[in-house]
């Protein structure tokens, strides 16, 4: 699917929703400002199903969305859907009640229990209410505390709760949703591509993929004082396509793994045998991933990300990589070389010691004859390059930059700032590639 074609279909799928509240409740909208309130209220609140919907799609990891996106990039649009939705969930029973206050004669208060208690399917609504408000306020709290991505994915299943809450209030009591079965099977039909789409990619293809390969981890080696990198084997491993540049999703199925899944980039092109993902120890998983053991069964989801040659667009091509964002730029530089590629590497680190892969990067630059530059930020070395990787450093150690397709893996700041940098210098945006996957 291109983009192009998504925005449309996305605005045709909401067509009918605006189109049957019209036809029901679009007359009240010339009424008294009670009943007005009241046909807003039930927009807001058909908005708001549809946009939840649209937020477990957003995140379902299904392949012929992200294929167009980038699960990155799907990433950032849950983020910014999600306050679209949460918006629409808090106006819907404000407006409600509102109107109803209005007509009954009743205190806002007064109004919103005898609301709440009309009927089993309301209360079930208010709980799917507070539940929402409750996810969205925790989510917030453990962004911003950083805590465990686990914590953060187990609020966020109670998500599924209020969905299911919500749909029974929705069948019981939605004026515009009852007044036609055409839009009650339209409805049904929404749910269910939704969900088929989230049981099909985020369960059974994975469990697929285990059953057919059987996932083991092989060996595991040491890179630096604090990068390890894994090698996975398995069943048929050449019928597995990666592209380098790519991440998957891995669950290591070990005491004290398996209720984990972390998401690591390919740190070498695919030999037929082999995957290698090299982990930095950053926090309490990848710090443990030494005490994996040879054997040790892997469940792996995806490929996933568009961080690839596919985008590349020239035969001049200058990668950055910041600490371990050297992992998918690796397996990226060795497809370029073999590509007969004009290729300038920049890997960025703190210390000499902290340089991952820098004999395979030197024997490839031996090989196939391409320049690297090693800059670290907080050690002087003469066998390095010395400060930021900033406009000025760019300039000077790559002088046909603006002619050259860039690829850019890193810390977000890092990346943030060189983007910069290259945009200064005169790099157009769309020649600038980098993925930035976070909560």
């Amino acid at each position: 699917m291109s983009k192009a074609l998504f925005y449309p279909i996305v605005l045709a799928a909401l067509g009918p929703v605006v189109y049957f509240w019209w036809g029901n409740s679009g007359s009240l909208l010339t009424s008294d400002p009670a009943h007005m309130f009241l046909a807003l209220g039930r927009l807001s609140g058909l908005l708001a199903a549809f946009f939840v919907l649209l937020q477990f799609l957003l995140m379902g990891r299904a392949i012929w969305l992200e294929r167009t996106f980038g699960l990155d990039k799907l990433s950032r649009a849950h983020h910014l859907n999600g306050f679209f939705a949460f918006i629409l969930i808090l106006t819907h029973p404000f407006l409600i009640v509102l109107a109803n206050s209005m007509i009954t004669g009743n205190s806002v208060v007064r109004q919103f229990i005898n609301t709440i208690i009309a009927t089993q399917q309301l209360v079930m609504a208010f709980i799917a209410l507070i539940i929402y408000i409750a996810t969205v306020s925790f989510s917030l709290y453990i962004v911003r505390k950083r805590l465990k991505y686990e914590t953060w994915f187990f609020v966020h299943l109670f998500n599924y709760v209020a969905v299911a809450l919500v749909f029974w209030h929705q069948v019981d009591s939605g004026e515009d949703f009852l007044a036609s079965k055409m839009f009650v099977y339209y409805w049904y039909f929404l749910y269910a591509f939704v969900f088929s789409n989230l049981i099909i990619f985020r369960i059974f293809r994975p469990v697929y993929l285990y059953t057919k390969h059987k996932f083991v981890v092989e060996k595991l080696e040491r890179e630096t004082h604090d990068s390890t990198s894994v090698y996975i084997t398995g069943n048929n491993i050449n019928e597995f396509k990666v592209l380098p540049g790519q991440f998957m999703i891995f669950k290591f199925l070990a005491k004290g793994f398996w209720w984990q899944s972390h998401p690591f980039s390919l740190s070498k092109p695919l030999d037929g045998k082999q995957i290698r993902i090299t982990v930095k120890s950053v926090g309490d998983f990848t710090s443990k991933i030494t005490m994996l053991s040879p054997g040790t069964p892997v469940i792996i989801d995806g490929p996933y990300g568009i961080f690839t040659e596919k985008v590349n667009k020239m035969d001049q091509i200058l990668l950055i990589a910041g600490g371990i964002g050297i992992t998918p730029i690796r397996s990226l530089v060795e497809q370029f070389a073999a590509q007969h590629k004009d290729i300038v590497l920049i890997s960025a680190n703190k210390a000499g010691k902290d340089i991952v892969f820098k004999n395979e990067l030197d024997e490839l630059g031996t090989r196939f004859g391409f320049s690297i530059y090693y800059v670290l930020s907080q050690e002087q070395n003469d066998r390095y390059l010395y400060g930021q990787v900033d406009k000025e450093k760019i300039s000077q150690l790559v002088k046909d930059v603006i002619e050259r397709d860039v690829y850019l893996c890193g810390p977000i700041p890092m990346m943030e700032s060189v983007r910069k940098s290259l945009e200064e210098l005169g790099v157009p945006a769309v020649n600038i590639h980098f993925e930035k996957f976070s909560l």
